[in-house]
């Protein structure tokens, strides 16, 4: 009985939303604020180890303020204003951090409403220890004895089908299929990034990856909580009770059933021309048209699942499609970004930037799309709390 009031009464009370701000937090508790709040200056002052906490429960009207100011200092900072302004110049830069922070905006909205889908590319799994697919294809190289010279060649061109083609040639699909093993089948390093993922989304997963981090992260008790469809084979139904990790391009315990060379590319895409009617297409097109996908550590070159995407918004005229989102690499000339921006436009993705080649970036905006996300909790339930006391009132 005593659990249940003390709980009644920390809800009431509004000491769980404490617990919803641990990065608001660990900046109090880090020194790093430059506010003129008394309370907090002397809190600061007397060395307590959690400062943020007596501060939250000494005057939880000036710990809003502060939580305020925070929020807008860091969503400058994790929308990129400072880089945009010194890359494109005051007014261009200006522009597209107020894109950025609508684009952001309507991204929380849409995690809030939880319908988006991510879709998982390699830059996660890099975070894990593993290499990108050209990092994996140079070793794939070395392993067959190829000259390295040649294989730069090949990846200079974009021609990287034509590298596993070579192998399954001259060694065999076996030598490709054990390097797979080799090097998907460590177990990975879980980062923060993985981590931020498996809290924002716990129902369905696409993955062109073919290492099982994602399952790692997921699978943390006895029973396993995760269902893997192989894209290839596509015969399950998703579980309702089980987050659904759909590996697009295979698992690498099944090579035989993975999608590497231009054999299994043309197999599972079509061969001269892209059949929407194989399993592959058919799974990408059924997302593509009926959810919010976000691309996180996907490149989203002309690679055939963007054919895919391309294909299936041509074929269905003028049909709305839903909002898809990529946390993209923003290119240092105002020219380019424009140019890709229009690119990723066309096919309905909405482009949250961050500053070429800083890959934190990417954990900073999911980091801080989960803040706001307990932030909006906090708000729908304070506006309940006093729903339910005019309720009790009248």
């Amino acid at each position: 009985m005593m659990s249940a009031q003390a709980e009644t009464w920390c809800q009431t009370d509004g000491h769980t939303d404490y617990e919803l701000f641990k990065d608001f937090n660990a900046w109090i508790d880090e020194g790093e604020f430059d506010l003129e709040l008394p309370l907090l200056r002397s809190l600061g002052q007397v060395g307590l180890s959690n400062p943020s906490k007596a501060f939250f429960a000494g005057d939880r009207e000036a710990y809003e303020q502060a939580l305020e100011a925070y929020r807008a200092g860091r969503r400058r900072e994790v929308l990129s204003r400072d880089h945009f302004v010194e890359t494109y110049g005051e007014e261009d830069g200006v522009h597209w951090f107020e894109r950025n922070e609508q684009r952001f905006d309507q991204l929380v909205e849409l995690l809030a409403a939880q319908e988006v889908v991510p879709f998982i590319g390699a830059g996660i799994s890099v975070d894990g220890g593993f290499p990108t697919w050209a990092n994996h294809l140079r070793q794939q190289g070395r392993t067959a004895g190829i000259p390295t010279e040649r294989v730069e060649e090949w990846l200079a061109q974009g021609q990287y089908e034509e590298v596993i083609a070579h192998i399954e040639q001259q060694h065999g699909r076996e030598v490709f299929a054990q390097e797979i093993r080799d090097v998907f089948g460590k177990r990975g390093s879980i980062q923060d990034i993985a981590l931020l993922v498996s809290e924002l989304f716990t129902d369905t997963l696409i993955t062109t990856n073919y290492d099982r981090l994602l399952e790692q992260v997921f699978d943390t008790g006895g029973v396993s909580g995760v269902q893997v469809i192989n894209g290839v084979t596509a015969m399950d139904l998703p579980d309702p009770e089980k987050v659904t990790i759909i590996k697009i391009h295979g698992d690498f315990k099944d090579p035989a059933h993975c999608i590497l060379g231009k054999a299994q590319y043309d197999a599972a895409y079509g061969e001269a021309r892209l059949d929407l009617h194989l399993a592959v297409p058919k799974i990408l097109a059924r997302y593509y048209r009926n959810n919010n996908l976000l691309f996180i550590g996907c490149s989203l070159g002309n690679d055939r699942t963007l054919q895919v995407f391309q294909a299936t918004k041509a074929a269905a005229g003028d049909v709305l499609f839903p909002q898809h989102f990529a946390i993209e690499q923003a290119p240092e000339q105002r020219e380019a970004l424009v140019a890709r921006n229009s690119e990723l436009s066309r096919l309905g993705i909405t482009a949250v930037w961050y500053p070429k080649g800083q890959h934190d970036k990417v954990d900073s905006i999911l980091r801080h799309a989960k803040s706001e996300l307990n932030y909006m909790k906090t708000q729908i339930a304070r506006v309940s709390g006093r729903k339910l006391l005019l309720r009790l009132v009248d």
